[in-house]
């Protein structure tokens, strides 16, 4: 159960401090440290709150791949075949790490044998104005990736839940156009946004304690970014294998917010809590409620693709140790379930207090996990 675990404050911690760093990539510092948690977060947010020189104009000219590759509804709606996994058309990809960039999610795609059609990445969330208005420094650090972004967007900043009524009371719906402007105006409002991603976890700044407010907010957000951006696709994402009893009624679909309102319905589904020792464990675990086939189950009876916005091995988790055959029998599921599958995006995580799932990272402050690597490489690069 999702109120069993430990907490993941810190991994909530660690991803500000990741966009604290990126923040200083942005403006032309250096810095070589991995995300860490940190309570010291400034409250003015990160200093790349204004986008760099380059800005928005440059941003969105400086692709030279093939019209289409960019964009997200052409590239899900590319058709796909149950039983193979990526296949010319399947969409794959990671978050960057140790920085939320081009550079380091193509080291990864590298590392893996095969390019990656998905990044992954994340607003700053240090307060309503920095990651709104002033997260253009999110699209500018991909400026030169040329596939499909997956922006994983909060729906009040941490520290702030109390927000959740003042958005659902219609006053942030400036905050949400002026995002949803900022997307257009860096040539990526045809992506997917991650709205409210996690809002069943029990650290979430986010937590839907009252459905009701959080449908409501999350709907203000979701009407006024399409005011702004009609071509953005909102995805609607749980955390996997449990909902506690004081958020959504304990089940997550209680706080769908509808049809009109979401494009994809998706899961981040890690090998925790419960982890899987073994296939019929696996197995078990994605039946029951809240989990990777009972969600996709879902997502299919409201017509929606499905997405895996993150995943991956936790040696940290109940486990004690990283498990190659998680890595099988994920790929495996998405095989089974290509036609249907949206994208999946791997979570490779280095910080001190987060999952430590990263495959390929060689410093000395990651823990490896050599066994499952190889095993990513070997399905992957094929």
């Amino acid at each position: 159960m999702a109120d069993d675990r430990p907490s993941r404050c810190g991994l909530w911690l660690g991803a500000g401090a990741a966009l604290i760093a990126l923040a200083a990539t942005a403006v032309g510092l250096a810095t070589d440290e991995g995300p860490s948690p940190s309570a010291s977060t400034p409250a003015s947010g990160p200093a790349s709150a204004s986008p760099p020189a380059s800005g928005p104009a440059s941003a969105a000219a400086s692709g030279s791949a093939p019209a289409g590759s960019r964009s997200a509804r052409a590239l899900i709606a590319l058709p796909r075949t149950d039983g193979a996994w990526p296949g010319p058309n399947g969409l794959s990809g990671v978050n960057g790490d140790p920085l939320f960039d081009t550079a380091d999610v193509n080291a990864f795609c590298a590392a893996r044998g095969r390019p990656c059609r998905v990044a992954q990445t994340y607003t700053d969330r240090t307060s309503w104005a920095a990651m709104t208005a002033g997260s253009g420094w999110t699209f500018d650090l991909f400026s030169d990736f040329d596939g499909m972004l997956v922006v994983s967007q909060g729906l009040v900043p941490i520290g702030a839940s109390a927000d959740l009524a003042a958005c659902a009371a219609g006053d942030h719906d400036q905050d949400w156009k002026s995002f949803g402007s900022l997307m257009t105006g860096y040539g990526r409002g045809d992506s997917v946004v991650r709205l409210g991603w996690e809002f069943n976890e029990k650290t979430s700044p986010w937590r839907a304690d009252d459905a009701a407010t959080w449908i409501a907010c999350y709907r203000r957000a979701a009407t006024n970014i399409r005011a702004t951006n009609p071509a953005v696709l909102l995805d609607w994402t749980i955390n996997a294998h449990g909902t506690p009893a004081g958020t959504c009624g304990g089940v997550s679909t209680n706080c769908y917010p509808g049809d009109a309102y979401v494009d994809i319905i998706g899961i981040d589904n890690y090998d925790h809590y419960p982890w899987s020792p073994t296939k019929a464990a696996f197995d078990r675990a994605a039946a029951d409620p809240e989990g990777l086939t009972w969600l996709y189950d879902f997502a299919r009876q409201h017509g929606k693709p499905f997405s895996v916005g993150e995943w991956g091995v936790v040696p940290t988790g109940d486990a004690g140790r990283e498990n190659p055959s998680f890595v099988t029998w994920m790929h495996g599921w998405f095989a089974a379930h290509a036609s249907g599958l949206a994208y999946e995006a791997y979570f490779s995580d280095c910080g001190r207090g987060g999952v430590q799932s990263s495959l390929y990272r060689a410093d000395a402050s990651c823990r490896k996990n050599p066994r499952s690597a190889a095993r990513y490489r070997a399905l992957y690069s094929t």
